[in-house]
């Protein structure tokens, strides 16, 4: 066993106040008889990692915490089950209908990778006492909401949770094994893309400490789990229904080109669009992180500066963002795009959004797809450009 240090610029204040925070979180648990922590719906890998370190965290600073680890919605990305799967097994997946019954039975909750605010977990869907949540740690932009948890731990300025709960186990000078660390480690590394995006010295500091104790054949199943077929199906239905829309400042030649901050403004606030813009339809998902996996994809292709990936998966349309700015505020974007009509988060490279159709046909969900489309056009300035299809169309 071994312990993580703490970043060495760490000042005496610093980690004084997180030596505080170990202690009002024993103090706040000490008496609960039944502590959740909740991740947010359709967890990620960080959220997983948080969600893990966060449960293992209670149990070390009160070993006989009655603490259950749980979640909303579906794991469905191959890489997020395996790590589920090896990590968190035991993790209690609540569905949503079972919300107001199942979640008052707790005194106690705790939320990682989200906020009270947020509605991308099961507390959004009831009336929770607002007290009770006890803690929140995330590293999403905050919401202009009164709903703070006791201890609300919310860093936007940091790459991923999974970053914030290292500092945490390292402040409570809490051991450390392999499949702790493998799990943390992945986090960080998933949601800041191997430190390429979003990244603060924290970030840096937690990849690094991390990785000396990560178990390299549990990280390796993780990243190079085997696919089922139907994954290469759907990422053929996505690339027939790709189009590539070429920004405005390159479609019409002879207009004035304006600086990064002018064109930032005309656009509503987003970064200007450079090169293409791709976007992607999946008709029915059999998973909502297919959307989010699409995106990714795409915002690979050379070119392309934003990738977006709308989606339905069963009643409702789902949206996902990436953008290859650091500035582009991707989250702004969409909630722009989605209004009162749905929900919306992100931060500036990657957002995602929901809007939910209950009492539509599927007809009427198709078309709201598409209506989708020229609203995200015109809001990076390209509404007059002309669609080009990825790829030709088999038998065309």
């Amino acid at each position: 066993m071994a312990h993580l240090s703490l970043p060495a610029d760490f000042s005496a204040q610093r980690k004084s106040a997180g030596e505080r925070r170990m202690q009002q979180l024993r103090t706040l648990l000490a008496d609960r008889r039944n502590i959740l922590v909740l991740m947010h719906n359709d967890p990620d890998p960080d959220a997983i990692a948080a969600g893990y370190a966060l449960e293992r965290l209670i149990r070390h600073l009160l070993p006989a915490a009655p603490v259950t680890l749980g979640h909303g919605g579906m794991i469905g990305r191959a890489e997020n089950r395996t790590m589920a799967h090896l990590f968190v097994p035991h993790a209690l997946r609540i569905p949503t209908f079972d919300a107001a019954t199942v979640l008052p039975a707790y005194d106690a909750i705790l939320l990682v990778d989200t906020q009270p605010s947020a509605s991308n977990h099961l507390l959004y869907e009831i009336a929770y006492p607002p007290e009770q949540v006890i803690l929140a740690v995330d590293h999403h932009p905050p919401k202009r909401s009164q709903a703070r948890a006791v201890i609300h731990d919310v860093r936007p300025e940091v790459g991923a949770a999974a970053t914030v709960l290292a500092e945490y186990v390292a402040s409570a000078e809490m051991e450390i094994d392999d499949v702790l660390a493998t799990a943390l480690f992945y986090g960080v590394k998933s949601d800041t893309r191997g430190l390429s995006r979003h990244t603060t010295d924290l970030d840096i500091w937690a990849y690094s400490a991390l990785r000396n104790y990560v178990d390299t054949e549990l990280l390796n199943q993780i990243e190079h789990v085997q696919l089922p077929r139907s994954y290469f199906r759907s990422i053929s239905d996505a690339l027939l229904n790709t189009m590539l829309y070429r920004c405005s400042d390159e479609n019409q030649p002879g207009v004035e080109e304006k600086d990064d901050e002018e064109q930032s403004e005309a656009n509503g606030g987003e970064q200007p669009c450079t090169g293409y813009i791709s976007v992607s339809l999946l008709f029915q998902m059999k998973r909502p992180d297919m959307a989010s996996e699409v995106a990714d994809l795409m915002l690979r292709m050379e070119d392309v500066s934003w990738a977006i990936c709308l989606g339905i998966f069963e009643d409702r349309l789902v949206i996902s963002v990436r953008a290859d700015r650091p500035n582009a505020q991707a989250g702004r974007l969409v909630r722009v795009i989605v209004g009162k009509n749905g929900t919306a988060g992100g931060h500036d490279t990657m957002a995602g959004g929901r809007i939910h159709t209950p009492n539509a046909t599927p007809a009427q969900r198709i078309a709201g797809l598409h209506a989708l489309v020229p609203r995200f056009l015109q809001t990076l300035g390209a509404g007059d450009a002309a669609g080009m299809p990825l790829l030709d169309k088999i038998g065309s």
